[in-house]
């Protein structure tokens, strides 16, 4: 079981800094997805006769908001890639997860936002992780040698 854990939580980390490149790509180029659009009530053009900056405003935090998921997806997965199963490692990749995906996915029903579309594979992310951190706990927390985990 540690195995797979550990593997899903693998998985976590490479998709967080895939999905980290792919928003920063968005802010560099089109800075909206559609669902952004859609709940603004607003198009790109109308928030720029707003004010000609709001719109690189929002594309330079949008690009820096991917970078910043793309770097902890490849601190993740090192971390856990190089990283001894331990106790310590287990609570900080919690404490990051729980952080990130909570924040992340808790401030879309804050403000309204509740395209499933554009919370899909957040939520994805959210249960892969989940599943890997559940199945991790055991040998990181308490240390059991993989012998010690097989079914007899």
């Amino acid at each position: 079981m540690y195995r797979v854990g550990r593997l899903l939580l693998l998985v976590t980390a490479l998709c967080l800094a895939i999905g980290g490149l792919i928003i920063g790509g968005v802010g560099t180029t089109t800075v909206f997805v559609p669902q952004d659009l859609q709940f603004m009530g607003l198009s790109a053009d109308q928030l720029r006769a707003i004010n000609p900056r709001l719109v690189p405003l929002i594309a330079h935090d949008r690009a820096g908001f991917g970078g910043g998921i793309c770097c902890c997806g490849v601190i993740m997965f090192f971390c856990i890639w190089c990283g001894q199963a331990s106790r310590s490692l287990w609570q900080a990749v919690l404490i990051t997860g729980l952080a990130g995906f909570g924040t992340g996915i808790g401030v879309h029903p804050a403000v309204g936002y509740l395209s499933f579309s554009h919370l899909a594979p957040a939520l994805l992310g959210a249960g892969l992780f989940t599943a890997g951190i559940a199945m991790t706990f055991n040998r990181m927390w308490f240390g059991l040698p993989m012998a010690a985990m097989q079914p007899r």
